[in-house]
């Protein structure tokens, strides 16, 4: 047994017995994680990649440190207006991977299980649930959410709202793509703003301007490093890609997305040609797991270009009101609106990124990418790139095979190499 999974087993028995403790251990565990990583970076990682590791573990555990001040949201929720008000959003799906970096997830899920939350509900909102019912997870000042992606936003916020008592703000996204529904989801938006100054926060007109500056910069420089993102190698690693949907996300908009997006352009634009295996990566992935950490991790030979969580967002927004801004992000995502979008948008990101195939990741309880898993293979494939439909669990480690992750990823990698 690991130190990881020893650390999370004691947690896992003090989350029932004594959620505080639970709490306090795995804080001094993110902060001493935080502590070591930034003093000991991983140096097969870029510069770029170093300095993004560092900034999204400072990142949470400012947040998780001043739950007076934490909104709880869903990835899709604009966070610039946030951080106007000084406030640390913290995303189910950010909280739940972190606490499964700990190998602390099993108590949190057993707590949602107790409560009545169904064995087949998205981990990562059941890890956050779990955290609430069981009080390992203190009170946090508002939830501010969206209805995309899927169903649990809806019914998770919900439940930690009343079991909180504190305010939800919810942020209702059309089906429909239109300027129309853009106008809607701004006033929301604004709504949700007034809503915070009525109880009594300041909102800082200078800093929303700098975080709407910083949004729009960052995205573009998405955009210009797609280029050469599309012909050149860069270390990464499974964690490295879901903090980089972090920056897209939940963090858009902060003085370190922007800085990460400029260093990353820096090292891209002094890395060398890319002879590897190229693989797109569609939804989460299983950034724990030791069989695809093995094969994927630090891997010139084959190795992921991108990922749907994080490029989903890298599209330019030609609104000059920066609520509309924000609401055309969401709107327009492709994650909103039938899954053809969807399908679209990773077929073109599998062409512009070169990728000689990829891999839709079925997250467990994600019933819409699990629905939409063949329809996906069928349009991918015809549209000349393979992809494997590979099963798993973004946090729950009782929910993966590690032998059937590396059997299927390693026959799908060798079937590209003969292609290639």
């Amino acid at each position: 047994m690991s130190g990881i999974d020893t650390f999370g087993a004691f947690v896992n028995k003090q989350s029932e017995k004594n959620p505080v403790r639970s709490r306090k251990l795995l804080m001094a565990a993110w902060k001493g994680f935080g502590w070591y990583q930034h003093r000991h970076p991983d140096h097969k990682l870029p510069e770029s990649r170093q300095y993004l590791a560092d900034f999204c573990n400072t990142f949470f555990v400012d947040g998780m440190s001043h739950m007076d001040q934490a909104v709880l949201c869903s990835l899709f929720t604009p966070s610039e207006f946030l951080h106007a008000f000084h406030l640390y959003p913290i995303c189910a799906e950010m909280f739940s991977t972190f606490t499964a970096g700990a190998g602390s997830e099993q108590g949190m899920i057993q707590a949602a299980e107790e409560n009545g939350v169904s064995s087949t509900f998205c981990s990562y909102h059941k890890v956050l649930t779990g955290a609430a019912l069981s009080g390992v997870m203190a009170k946090p000042a508002a939830i501010v959410n969206t209805s995309l992606a899927c169903d649990a936003n809806n019914l998770t916020f919900r439940t930690l709202s009343e079991t909180y008592g504190i305010p939800q703000y919810y942020i209702d996204v059309p089906y429909h793509k239109n300027r129309a529904a853009v106008k809607y989801v701004a006033e929301q938006i604004r709504e949700a703003r007034d809503a915070f100054i009525r109880t009594g926060l300041k909102f800082d007109e200078a800093r929303f301007e700098r975080a709407i500056a910083n949004s729009r910069k960052t995205v573009e420089l998405f955009n210009e490093i797609s280029t050469y993102r599309a012909e050149r190698y860069l270390p990464n690693t499974l964690t490295s890609e879901l903090y980089e949907g972090l920056m897209c996300h939940t963090a858009l908009g902060t003085d370190g997305a922007l800085s990460f997006a400029k260093r990353l352009k820096e090292d891209y634009e002094k890395a060398p040609a890319d002879h590897g295996i190229r693989i797109l990566w569609l939804h989460s992935n299983p950034f724990w797991q030791k069989e695809a950490k093995d094969l994927l991790n630090e891997n010139e030979k084959v190795h992921v270009v991108c990922t749907e969580i994080g490029y989903d967002n890298w599209r330019m927004c030609t609104s000059e009101d920066p609520y509309e801004y924000m609401a055309e992000r969401v709107v327009y995502n492709p994650y909103n609106g039938p899954m053809e979008d969807r399908i679209d948008m990773a077929l073109e990101m599998g062409r512009l990124m070169h990728c000689d195939g990829a891999v839709l990741f079925c997250h467990w309880g994600c019933k819409e990418t699990c629905g939409g898993a063949e329809l996906f293979k069928q349009k991918m494939e015809a549209g000349g790139i393979p992809l494997l439909i590979l099963n798993g669990d973004g946090v729950d480690r009782h929910n993966a095979s590690g032998g059937q992750t590396a059997t299927r990823l390693g026959a799908f990698v060798e079937m590209l190499e003969g292609r290639k």
